[in-house]
């Protein structure tokens, strides 16, 4: 079989989604829209651009993505699929193309479909679109799939010291956050947390006085790894738009880490554990000192499994 996937790798886990793919005997491209963004040489053709945009319906940003699309996937003949990761950057003519170079297109979204509108705009360019939203695949009749487990670390290190770990962007997430915080400050319970605003940083004033720390870049993807790997418990705030569970849920589990949660819509998995997994009323905070001292309790294997990223490679590629 032969693959391709276009995506969006703003964060990193598509990679893992391709190392998956080749471990099955795939042969795969990836072709990485973040790694191959355009970048404005100037403030004058970003201005231009946005003139483009508003006046002509034309995009530079859009158009180089267009070109490296054709470029990368012309000379290699025919796909047996491709698989594309917020479908709503490409171009409609570009989307046209994908369906010349292979037998069968496939969609997945791992964002809310409230948040990212642009994408339902792109449905009938696909054979099967999955979502990890259930809400989403109930309203627009799509095919339901969480996201996965890129990574596990199966090593019991009782020399870890208990710590509570969240990076997320500044939003309307984030008095939540600081509310948390607050409440594991008055427990003495160590917190590792950042909130990330790349853009208003200076203008943003915290609500309540916490140690968070605010930041104008995002940390290194090995950094946010290693600080999971340090920490006992994650935190989960849920975006209030959206029911699909986050990646960090799914880093708890392969890393075998508690977790705090507003997700309400986890008690419906089958690692569910009240042990490991706190569910958390965001209007009402409560933590209990039990949930913060008791021990990570083991899921079953077979459960762990299910969420393994070969397995989701082989459900969205329709692998026996």
């Amino acid at each position: 079989m032969k693959v391709a996937l276009i995506s969006l790798d703003y964060y990193g886990y598509d990679k893992y989604i391709v190392s998956a793919m080749k471990n099955l005997g795939i042969e795969t491209i990836h072709i990485d829209i973040y790694a191959n963004r355009y970048i404005y040489p100037n403030l004058w053709v970003r201005f231009k651009n946005l003139l483009n945009k508003t006046f002509f319906e034309s995009n530079i940003k859009r158009q180089h993505l267009d070109r490296l699309i054709h470029k990368e996937l012309s000379p290699l003949g025919i796909f047996d699929k491709i698989i594309i990761i917020h479908a709503e950057w490409l171009s409609s003519e570009t989307l046209l193309f994908c369906q010349t170079v292979c037998k069968k297109m496939i969609a997945y979204h791992y964002d809310g479909i409230q948040r990212m509108p642009a994408i339902s705009n792109t449905f009938n360019y696909f054979d099967k679109i999955y979502s990890y939203d259930k809400q989403d695949v109930e309203k627009y009749n799509l095919e339901f799939i969480p996201n996965f487990i890129y990574e596990e670390d199966t090593q019991k290190k009782d020399n870890i010291l208990p710590k509570a770990f969240n990076i997320s962007s500044l939003d309307q997430r984030t008095i939540i956050l600081e509310k948390i915080a607050k409440v594991l400050q008055e427990k003495k319970f160590p917190y590792d947390f950042y909130v990330v605003n790349r853009r208003q940083i200076n203008f943003y004033i915290p609500k309540i006085k916490t140690k968070i720390k605010y930041l104008n870049h995002m940390i290194s993807r090995e950094e946010s790894l290693k600080k999971i790997k340090d920490s006992t418990i994650m935190i989960d705030v849920q975006r209030p738009e959206q029911e699909g569970l986050t990646f960090r849920v799914f880093e708890a589990l392969g890393y075998r880490k508690k977790l705090i949660t507003t997700n309400k819509d986890i008690v419906n998995y089958d690692f569910y554990n009240p042990n490991n997994i706190l569910l958390l009323d965001p209007d009402n905070i409560e933590i209990s000192d039990s949930f913060l001292n008791s021990k990570y309790q083991e899921v079953p294997k077979e459960i762990i499994e299910k969420y393994q990223i070969k397995n989701w490679v082989k459900k969205i590629l329709e692998i026996n």
